[in-house]
Order: C-alpha cells, then structure tokens, then sequence
C-alpha cells in the first residue's frame, strides 16, 4: 500500500543548518517569509565552530571607529587582483557590495560580537578589514545564529530529518523538497528552496572524479561535506563550476581537528617527525606539504615553533591566541621537557634544533625556549567549487541560465571559484558563502508566500 503524501506550503525551503543555511532563514523571516530550515543532522552550525569565521568587509563602522578609510571600491580591486579570470565579475561584485550590511546586520540583528581583528593590512588585503565575529571564531557565530533563528516564529526548524529530493516543475524549476519517507509517509514542503548542505570534501568518490590530486588525503571531520547539493541538484541540470579546487591543510591538530594556521610555518615553524627528522620543505604549497605529512611514519608529523612566533602569529590572528593555541599546543620551557610531552627521543630533538639554529637568519632565528609544539597530519578541509551560481545566488544550468526556484549558498556554492587551494583573500571564502545566503533571501522579494 502506497504511503500517505502530506504537504507544507512555506515561503522558503532551507536545506542545511549551516551559518549561511541560517542566516537564508532569517533573512527571509525578517522580511516575513515561512521558512521551513531542514537540517539532516541534531544540531545546527554545521562544521563553523572549528573555523574561525573571519570576514572582510570595506566600510563598516569598525573601521571607521579605528580611523581606517576603506571603500568597498577599494576592496573590489584587491579581490579582482587575487582571482583574476576565475570568478564572475558580477558574483564579486554584489559579495563585496553585500559585506558592509552584513557584517553590520550580523552584529545589530544577531548580536555577534563582531571586532576589526586588526588594524594593519593582513591577509592580502590593502586595508585593515577583517572582522572577527566572537571571541570563539565560528562557534560564537554559529552560537549568535541558533539563538535568534530558534526563537523566531516564522522559522520551523527540522533537524535530524534527511532531504530526499527537490521536486521539479515542468518548466526546469523546483517547487520545493520531499523528504525522507518514515513510517507516518512521506511529506513534500513546497516553496523555493536554498541549498545550504556544504560542499563535497567528505565525499571521497566526488572527491576521486573532481579533485583527484587529494583523494590520498583524508577528510577528519566528523559532519558535513558529503555532497548533497550535488546529489539533490544535479538531476535538475545544475551545474559545477570550478569542482577541481580543494582546501588542504598540512597542519590538522591531533586529536582535536582544528587546523594550525599556515603562518606558524611562514614565521619560522618547523616540521619533524617521530625521528625528530626535518623530512620536507616547509615552504612549498599546502598540498605537496600535506601529502609529505602523511608520508611520515604514524601519518602524523610534529609541528614546532616557539613563543616569538606564537605572538606574532597571535597579533594579527586573535583566533589563534584565544582558541587554535590553547586547544591544540603543547608548551615546555626546556628541551627535555618538550621532548617527554611530545613522545620523541631527546638527542635527536636538540640536534634538530640546533641545525636549525646555524641556519636560521635574522628573520627567521632558531627557535628558543619556551618551545610549542602541536601533532598534526594532513587532510581535507574544504572544496572550493561547487553548485555554480549568478549574483543573486540562483544555481546555473549547463547553459547558464538560472534554474526558477533554487539557490545555492556557502560551501555548496562554487561563489567566487578560487582557482588553487593556496589562493585568494582572508575572509573572502567565508564572506563569499554568508553574503550570498543574504542575497539569496533578498531576491525572494517578488515571489509570494501563501503563509
């Protein structure tokens, strides 16, 4: 016997709990919109709060507030620089266009604590404009975006329930999700729907087919990423762009999953394995560098630095100070010590790093006591391409066209198609994702909501 069919009729369909699935929802909800916010797993974020969330924004009222002058003209040029040929003109456009009254609207709306990280020009940006929001980086963020989006009463939440498919129209559109058939049957929530599902790093098979080059890599996080929006878009004729560029890291922290910054390496840091060997150029790109880790016996390298390097890393990176650091690090005052809390044999530790000391510069010294040292491998963290998408975050077809009735935001979107893990601006991937879930929202301006 067939299963009984209900419907739900909403303004908008969200598909993942993400930051940016959150704040489609509540962009939508504030302009008075049903949303109905379907996420597979228990609790809401998705894999935010073991990021650090930073985001770049020319304009705001922090900078002012720092007497920093910017312009989102400005900004525009340093993003246009950094991707070169490989994003829409019009995507960057309206992302950069979007920063200001985003991270403004995330600070009034959603009480973030959002702070200028610094008041220098990092991260290849012209200007001082990376914002953090939280002293706990993404975990404040997604913290802020539950909060207000569990207490809105145009937003039903659904969490630990499984998207099955989108329904299509017969003019190529869709016109909402079924989910997945349980005991009571089957039930479709009609409306237009953003995917906010993440992309596909978890996904080793999608992996294998578009970033073949870290498929040896592994992906240790435990949620997320596992390529719906693929599965749910592609037999619609949506289309991927850039689906090649994945995110790597070197610098996994063990057992905690959080990922060392690249600058510990580019200030002085060094790597050794349970030898206590320096086995690799520190200084190539994160990939053959990740590869070379898990190379290593244990697949596990060590990551050494020391309090010279920790603070200069800390003054341009809050969230290093405040949460990588302290979650992650082992810190010894003397190399005995350092060698008993790391597990490596003493003498080959102190002639490590006494070689490393002749060869060091003035820039770049030996490292001296207090020592820091962190177990890390290397692994997956994100894929850069995705859905493709125009300025107002509607997913593309093969022909370019938009597809009525279906959004793609944050991981699940290609944004700004980074062309190279190693490229791009701080803050721009991170700003790229939660700008176009606002712009997603907004563009629901002309379609009407039966609630």
């Amino acid at each position: 016997m067939a299963l009984p069919q209900r419907f739900e009729d909403v303004g908008l369909v969200v598909v993942g709990g993400s930051v940016a699935g959150m704040i489609a929802a509540l962009t939508a909800a504030d302009r008075g919109h049903r949303v109905a916010l379907i996420e597979r797993n228990k609790d809401l974020g998705g894999l935010a709060a073991s990021c650090a969330e930073t985001l770049a924004a020319a304009g705001t009222r922090f900078q002012g507030g720092a007497n920093i002058a910017d312009k989102a003209a400005l900004f525009l040029g340093d993003a246009k620089s950094a991707l070169g040929n490989t994003a829409d003109p019009a995507v960057t456009g309206a992302v950069v266009g979007q920063a200001v009254a985003l991270v403004e609207w995330l600070a009034d709306r959603c009480g973030v604590q959002i702070a200028l990280q610094s008041t220098t020009a990092t991260g290849g940006h012209g200007r001082a404009r990376l914002h953090s929001v939280g002293e706990q980086g993404g975990a404040s963020l997604a913290t802020a975006l539950v909060r207000a989006a569990s207490r809105h009463t145009h937003i039903h939440l659904r969490t630990g329930t499984e998207v099955d498919r989108l329904i299509a129209t017969d003019d190529g559109g869709v016109a909402g999700v079924g989910l997945k058939a349980d005991r009571r049957g089957t039930t479709i929530v009609r409306g237009p729907v953003v995917l906010a599902c993440g992309g596909f790093a978890g996904n080793d098979v999608l992996i294998a087919e578009h970033c073949p080059a870290a498929k040896d890599l592994p992906y240790l996080a435990t949620t997320g990423s596992t390529g719906d929006a693929i599965r749910l878009a592609g037999p619609l004729g949506a289309s991927l762009h850039n689906a090649s560029a994945c995110s790597v890291t070197p610098l996994l922290a063990q057992p905690s999953h959080f990922a060392v910054t690249r600058a510990v390496l580019d200030r002085g840091g060094i790597l050794v394995n349970q030898r206590s060997e320096r086995f690799t150029d520190e200084t190539q790109a994160n990939l053959p560098l990740a590869l070379a880790v898990r190379a290593q016996l244990g697949r596990i390298a060590y990551l050494l630095f020391d309090e010279r390097i920790a603070t200069a890393v800390g003054a341009h990176d809050p969230y290093f100070t405040r949460v990588v650091l302290p979650r992650t690090a082992r810190r010894a005052d003397s190399i005995a010590m350092f060698s008993k809390q790391l597990e490596i044999a003493l003498p080959g530790l102190t002639a490590t790093l006494e070689a490393h000391a002749r060869t060091g510069s003035a820039t770049a010294p030996g490292l001296a006591e207090p020592f820091y040292g962190v177990r890390v491998t290397g692994a997956r963290q994100a894929t850069l391409g995705g859905l493709a998408v125009d300025a107002s975050a509607h997913v593309l077809d093969a022909m370019g066209n938009a597809i009525p009735g279906l959004f793609a935001v944050g991981g699940a979107a290609a944004g700004l198609g980074f062309d190279a893990a190693d490229r791009g601006l701080v803050g721009m991937e991170a700003l790229t994702g939660l700008a176009l879930a606002r712009l997603a929202a907004q563009s629901l301006a002309a379609i009407s909501d039966d609630g």
